[in-house]
């Protein structure tokens, strides 16, 4: 059965969801928020518990919370490991890159020269040295965890891809790891699918920006 996705025309919070989705070979749609209206109608309706986006609505259920939307679909494409050592090891992995791309998530909301230097000087260095060090401790064979595709995984592509388009390639190269991981999963013909056709967003820019404020406030 397809999912329909509810969210602004960008990746936001939302693009973690895209892709677990696509990970999990789970087909969906887009519905683009652009009017405010849009989102004031799904609140009327009772879609949005928070009051907030993403929203995922599938098989019935109205999904929402980007973290817990991708823990469901992970599970569906069984990417929450094989033991409870596993399913820890992922959810740890998977919690620290949230923490990781939220130092990108404000990219041309507050600034977009301001944000990257931030992001360059403070959470590049903390994070990448921790991933790189993990990859290496588990055989260098491009997962996180095992020797399959998990959460974690998913979760780190999201932040290394963001790295790579935002503040360039060269931030990879210190870290062998990391650019062997990048390999690893545009190796996987859903993910390269995706990461290559019009369904993924484009970076935010100025009029994405606009778009999200016109909508919220």
């Amino acid at each position: 059965m397809s999912a329909t996705l509810h969210y602004f025309d960008g990746r936001g919070k939302a693009e973690i969801v895209r892709l677990t989705m696509v990970a999990a070979n789970v087909p969906f749609s887009q519905e683009l928020i652009r009017e405010k209206k849009q989102f004031e109608d799904l609140k009327a309706q009772g879609k949005l518990l928070f009051g907030q986006l993403p929203l995922v609505e599938y098989e019935g259920q109205l999904l929402v919370q980007s973290g817990s939307t991708a823990r469901y679909f992970a599970s569906k494409g069984n990417m929450l490991g094989s033991s409870e050592e596993e399913k820890l090891k992922i959810d740890i992995l998977f919690e620290g890159t949230r923490d990781f791309n939220g130092a990108f998530m404000s990219y041309g909301f507050i600034g977009f020269k301001e944000v990257l230097d931030k992001a360059k000087t403070t959470a590049v260095p903390k994070y990448l040295p921790v991933y790189n060090s993990v990859l290496s401790k588990n055989g260098s064979n491009g997962y996180l965890v095992g020797s399959k595709l998990s959460l974690a995984d998913i979760g780190l592509l999201e932040v290394v891809l963001t790295i790579e388009e935002l503040l360039g390639e060269e931030e990879l190269k210190p870290y062998p790891e990391i650019q062997n991981f990048l390999k690893t999963m545009r190796s996987n013909e859903s993910i390269s699918k995706y990461l290559n056709s019009d369904k993924r967003p484009r970076k935010n820019d100025e009029k994405y920006v606009n778009e999200v404020k016109s909508v919220l406030y």
